[in-house]
């Protein structure tokens, strides 16, 4: 059943390893550097050639269902959003399952924070911080937020999340299928292993939308980008609307055409799989670089107001 079910952890390795040599490229805009955790130690690329506002940094986490894909892969979109903002940006390149479950993954983006922090080149305050995530590093980006309220260490003046993974508690039977958009097999193959039970689907910090109502109250900033071909639109539509609910300003950017994982696919598409590239169309490039634009003019309306 749960070779039927799910993709088996052979598959799942063979294509991380797929993956991992992709990472592997000529050349790459972001310093790797060595992050200390509490679970040990990950790497993270910094982009740092700009500071033109002292104080605020970005943390970017990439999507891939908690299991795919690398800091790497984002290296073009660090880059592009660094020299547009002249804000310094540091990449994730976090734990993935199924060798790392939770809660491994989201205390990797919590501590890089920490780390980020301790930086003096960086000049970040804590009081300054930007979590910008896609998909599952979306969730990953919420859940740092959360955690963040919870233990004062440091405190997120803005949250970006591209197309969120907000409910992974629901299977994919409960969504609507849309073409083009995270296969069902796969969608249910990243939340059955990103826990060691399907009991902890629901805990708060996997499935951000089921935060008790007075968790929502002084969230950071929010800017949520629903894609119109995404089978998980709903989840981060509900995650807005429950901010909104608590007086936290959020906006909402809703690209009718564009597909799950587009700005990724936009700025990563030399290495992109050729199947993926076949559904890119030059409107999905149009669509992820006028996007990006948009996100970055917000952020600099943010910094002005706050």
């Amino acid at each position: 059943i749960l070779k039927k079910q799910f993709h088996t952890e052979e598959v799942i390795k063979r294509e991380q390893a797929r993956m991992q040599k992709r990472a592997c490229r000529p050349h790459l805009y972001g310093k790797k550097i060595a992050v200390p955790t509490r679970n040990g130690s990950m790497h993270a690329f910094v982009y740092n050639s700009k500071n033109l506002h002292p104080g605020y940094l970005i943390i970017e986490v990439h999507g891939g269902g908690f299991m795919y894909n690398t800091a790497a892969d984002d290296d073009d979109f660090c880059h592009f959003i660094h020299q547009t903002l002249g804000i310094p940006v540091i990449a994730c390149d976090y734990s993935l399952t199924p060798e790392h479950p939770f809660p491994i993954g989201l205390e990797d983006v919590y501590d890089c924070v920490l780390h980020a922090l301790s930086m003096k080149e960086l000049k970040a305050q804590p009081d300054r911080i930007i979590l910008w995530g896609h998909s599952a590093g979306a969730n990953l980006a919420a859940g740092t937020v959360y955690m963040a309220r919870e233990n004062q260490q440091f405190t997120p003046c803005m949250q970006i999340l591209d197309y969120p993974y907000m409910d992974p508690y629901r299977s994919s039977a409960e969504r609507r299928p849309i073409r083009n958009s995270v296969s069902g097999k796969l969608m249910d193959t990243f939340a059955h292993y990103y826990t060691k039970s399907p009991d902890e689907l629901r805990n708060v910090l996997i499935s951000p939308i089921l935060y008790p109502a007075e968790t929502f109250t002084d969230m950071p900033r929010t800017f949520i980008l629903l894609c119109g071909r995404d089978n998980l639109n709903e989840g981060g539509k509900k995650y807005g609307l429950l901010l909104r609910k608590a007086k936290v300003p959020v906006t909402f950017y809703y690209v009718r055409e564009a597909l799950h994982g587009f700005i990724e696919n936009h700025f990563n598409y030399e290495y992109i799989p050729v199947i993926t590239k076949i559904q890119i169309t030059r409107r999905q490039h149009e669509l992820a670089e006028k996007s990006v634009k948009h996100i970055c003019r917000w952020i600099f309306r943010q910094i002005k107001d706050l």
